[in-house]
């Protein structure tokens, strides 16, 4: 049996169960342990559920049996004594790793963030996390669609559209910048717009991010600047909105949502866009990242064949 540990948020947990998924097609008894990694994370919760994904979770025996865990008497003696004998592999580093579909009976804890985890059994994958399942959850949690929804869609469909997703919150707090700081710049977001330009010149640009003020605030002053030569042809005045779906319940899910649904996607080095480009239906989709993932961690394998990439820093500052 192994047992993967559930943790994170929605876009990490997509990966974890996406492992899951590639685990039982060789053959293996997975199961999830929703519990002890959101301990102590206070932010965030199981939320698998929105795709009607149920799993098995492991009982108290087995937890205690892959962890070395239990509070008798004599296990405790023994651990001080001998250590403890965790049956367990936690993920070092960023990189795939194919030995682990080679193993059994043990512990899985990390978050697995590359397709090659689970490249044999993409099409389920992409079955698992059908967005009409997402849309159905939405409106069950909404007591129907959310009010503010619809015309997102429908503008979305209507248009060459180009998600950009700008993650601020918890990624400016001083432990986070240094993990996650000086990637998605404005250089980079700007350059990554100008391509889109370039390549779709109808297109227009749904910004969608946890910090909607200070985008708009910054959108209101680049409004009024002078483009350079360089953006000939290539002026986002007028093409950009920021997604706002509303104060609904189901909000995060919302946006990924549509996220999902626009033609192309320029992402932030973020699990929720990551997925959301990877759900896009859109055969003809551009996806554009920044070239550097994470500070410090080789992420190479994080990258599709098919990502365009960007840098942070560009010719035009």
């Amino acid at each position: 049996m192994i047992i993967i540990q559930l943790a994170g948020g929605l876009g990490n947990q997509m990966f974890q169960y996406a492992l899951a998924l590639q685990l039982k097609h060789l053959g293996r008894e997975v199961k999830i342990d929703d519990v002890t990694g959101f301990k102590e994370d206070e932010k965030r919760d199981p939320a698998l559920e929105a795709f009607g994904i149920r799993y098995e979770r492991p009982d108290r025996g087995e937890m205690i049996r892959m962890l070395d865990s239990s509070m008798l008497p004599w296990s405790r003696v023994r651990r001080k004594l001998f250590g403890r004998r965790k049956k367990s592999y936690f993920e070092e580093d960023k990189r795939y790793h194919p030995e682990i579909m080679t193993w059994d009976d043990i512990y899985l804890e990390g978050y697995w963030q590359t397709e090659k985890y689970f490249a044999p059994v993409a099409e389920q994958v992409r079955q698992t996390y059908d967005t009409e399942k997402l849309l159905r959850y939405i409106k069950t949690t909404e007591n129907g669609m959310p009010d503010g929804m619809e015309p997102w869609l429908t503008r979305i469909a209507g248009t060459e559209s180009v998600s950009v997703h700008i993650r601020r919150g918890d990624y400016l707090l001083p432990d986070e910048q240094a993990l996650f700081g000086g990637i998605c710049t404005e250089a980079y977001y700007r350059e990554a717009m100008r391509q889109m330009c370039r390549e779709y010149p109808d297109c227009r640009f749904y910004l969608f991010t946890n910090d909607k003020e200070w985008v708009r605030e910054q959108l209101a002053r680049d409004a009024g600047r002078q483009s350079g030569p360089e953006d000939a042809g290539t002026g986002l005045v007028g093409r950009i909105e920021v997604v706002d779906p509303g104060a609904v319940k189901s909000a995060d899910l919302t946006e990924f949502l549509l996220m999902s649904r626009c033609r192309h996607n320029i992402l932030a080095n973020s699990s929720f866009s990551w997925w959301a480009s990877y759900l896009n239906g859109n055969a003809a989709k551009t996806v554009i990242a920044p070239d550097r993932w994470l500070n410090g961690w080789d992420c190479e394998d994080i990258y599709r064949p098919k990502m365009r990439r960007v840098k942070g820093q560009s010719a035009h500052g």
